[in-house]
């Protein structure tokens, strides 16, 4: 008797988190590559449009405190978006500062980032956080903002951080539901942000090729507020274990 040959499916279960890390970076690298002023502007207007919203405060602040491990999460800062901009809703006790991050336009993006930022990135990215989400909120344009940011940097408001130091976003990058404030889809996987300070992608090794065959590898991300400035990232993706999942409640 004849009998059929059965194949089977083998599911790769890091598949879907590699295609999602590909295809953000491919965003920042189309984003570097045709960022010309008029192209972005017309793309930064886009993004300002969607991250320029309050949501519900209690969804909020629950959403920025999902970037932190938990053993953080009760005695961290919390600000809260609000139409004049970002407001605390907490005093923290352990000199870490959450918030929903904006500045996703910097890079032509329209995710909302939520952050947990070190006592190092507390007196350093936060402030400049913090001033792009007063400046969004007034309706400034994209030019107007990274001036603001610029002038921030010359007269020393603002500043690189001058040690390493940590910044988690493992909740990742996420579209909201603007009425309800909950997830509605995860962009990029949740990560940990050390300060660069001042390494480079060929420091660590990376590559555009490399990446294609690997897209986990870690990479030094020059995009968003201040990027121009010192405030990048060498972003690194854990594995789902120390990932936070969303949940529709």
């Amino acid at each position: 008797m004849a009998t059929t040959a059965q194949t089977t499916r083998v599911i790769d279960p890091v598949a879907p988190v590699v295609r999602m890390i590909w295809r953000w970076l491919m965003v920042l690298g189309a984003w570097a590559i045709i960022s010309s002023p008029a192209f972005g502007q017309d793309k930064a207007a886009g993004a300002m449009s969607v991250l320029n919203v309050v949501l519900p405060r209690a969804a909020e602040q629950r959403l920025a405190l999902s970037a932190a491990p938990k053993h953080l999460r009760a005695g961290a800062a919390v600000y809260v978006y609000g139409k004049t901009g970002f407001e605390r809703t907490r005093i923290g006790t352990n000199g870490f500062t959450c918030l929903v991050n904006r500045d996703a336009f910097f890079y032509g993006a329209s995710e909302f980032k939520p952050t947990c930022w070190d006592s190092q990135g507390a007196t350093t990215y936060v402030p400049v956080m913090l001033k792009t989400g007063e400046l969004l909120a007034r309706g400034k344009s994209f030019a107007a903002i990274k001036a603001a940011i610029a002038a921030g940097f010359a007269d020393k408001t603002f500043h690189a951080p001058e040690s390493g130091g940590v910044a988690y976003m493992l909740a990742g990058d996420v579209d909201i539901d603007p009425a309800t404030g909950t997830v509605t889809k995860q962009v990029f996987p949740g990560h940990y942000m050390f300060y660069a300070n001042r390494a480079t992608n060929a420091q660590l090794g990376y590559s555009r090729d490399a990446a294609k065959t690997d897209p986990t590898l870690p990479f030094v991300a020059t995009a968003g507020a201040g990027a121009d400035h010192g405030l990048a990232y060498l972003i690194a993706v854990p594995g789902e274990a120390h990932q936070h999942a969303h949940s529709p409640n």
